[in-house]
């Protein structure tokens, strides 16, 4: 049975851990499922352990589910969840509601359309299928209303991730496929005060070498289920030197222990 990215997800952490393990970089296990903690904390041989946020790929960072009910788009159920007041947050600051109901330069192919899933008006968890025969056939009407071409996105500062990660008492962000940078500058290990002194290439800045978007979109889930939901993705623009956690070339969780082996990275740590 294949693996959900959740499982895959969680898969990595474990094996990065193992990796790092037998050069003494990680330390106190993973984060899993938790929302709130470092996916990995890592340390070198002068300083305590500080986080360092994994991705196996440039993907989403978060999100949030949407509902439309009243004649108008709203935030899904939060619940105190980190990650969803995060997406709400800068939601909210970047006015996406707005966008999406009433004006605003990124939602024009998408306000005025009635969706067919909406939310009972007196009970918004409670979802409803109007003017469609099933959730499936919803499904194919909705896409035709708010496919990928009609998606919003709005770009987004990419120090907002880091600033979210650093919430979470990170340091460091590591990409399996891109690799290891900084977050807005954080350096709590002092690894490129190392590499400067072998005449070494920084690690590079998340918020410099990335770029973010707000993405609105319909998600399908299977079995005919589907979603609205709001996700905090992004993408690389500049890959970095280092990686302490590379993944290996076609698997999606698999560390590439001869590449980290090898990889310059290691001698910051010692």
């Amino acid at each position: 049975m294949a693996q959900s990215a959740g499982q895959e997800g969680f898969e990595y952490e474990k094996k990065a851990y193992a990796a790092l393990g037998k050069y003494k970089i990680s330390t106190g296990g993973v984060a899993g499922a938790s929302h709130d903690k470092p996916d990995l904390s890592i340390k070198s041989a002068t300083r305590p352990p500080s986080g360092c946020e994994l991705k196996t790929t440039p993907t989403a960072a978060g999100s949030l589910v949407l509902k439309y009910f009243g004649g108008k788009w709203s935030y899904g159920d939060r619940g105190g969840d980190p990650e969803k007041e995060f997406i709400y947050q800068i939601g909210e600051k970047f006015n996406l509601l707005k966008e999406l109901n009433s004006s605003g330069p990124y939602g024009r192919q998408w306000r005025g359309k009635t969706p067919h899933l909406q939310n009972d008006p007196k009970n918004p968890r409670v979802k409803l299928v109007v003017g469609a025969k099933s959730m499936q056939d919803a499904y194919n009407k909705d896409i035709k209303l708010f496919g990928q071409q009609n998606e919003v996105r709005i770009r987004v500062p990419a120090q907002f991730i880091s600033a979210y990660y650093i919430k979470k008492r990170c340091s460091y962000i590591n990409v399996g496929t891109d690799g290891f940078y900084t977050l807005n500058g954080k350096d709590d290990l002092g690894l490129n005060t190392k590499l400067s002194k072998n005449k070494m290439t920084p690690i590079p800045d998340f918020s410099r070498s990335s770029e973010a978007i707000l993405r609105v979109r319909a998600q399908y889930k299977g079995g005919g289920m589907y979603q609205f939901v709001v996700a905090f993705a992004f993408r690389i623009t500049k890959k970095s030197t280092y990686n302490i956690a590379p993944l290996l070339r076609g698997s999606k969780s698999d560390v590439d222990v001869k590449a980290l082996a090898v990889n310059p990275i290691l001698m910051a740590f010692t």
